[in-house]
């Protein structure tokens, strides 16, 4: 294999992990916007009976607090996985 094609090949799979990167970043995003939206029609209709109001706020507090974190943390790998993409763009000619 010549210098030319591991360049080559080098740049294609720092292109696939960038493009893999900004996709699981999006994505898990996306999947947070929409688990939040569906657990609050739940929340909503807990907070409406007068039996489960007392527990139905806190117990929201903890659902979405306990969800941002887990969404959030791949959409940081995925950024991460993008970053490392960039830096080996960056290092080669």
């Amino acid at each position: 294999m010549t210098t030319e094609t591991t360049g080559n090949n080098m740049r294609w799979w720092c292109g696939v992990a960038d493009l893999a990167g900004v996709s699981l970043e999006e994505a898990a995003l996306g999947l947070e916007r929409i688990h939040l939206s569906i657990a609050d029609e739940t929340f909503n209709v807990l907070e409406v009976i007068p039996v489960t109001r007392p527990v139905s706020r806190p117990v929201r507090l903890m659902h979405h607090g306990i969800s941002r974190i887990s969404y959030r943390s791949v959409a940081l790998l995925g950024r991460g996985l993008n970053a490392a993409a960039g830096l080996g763009l960056q290092s080669r000619p």
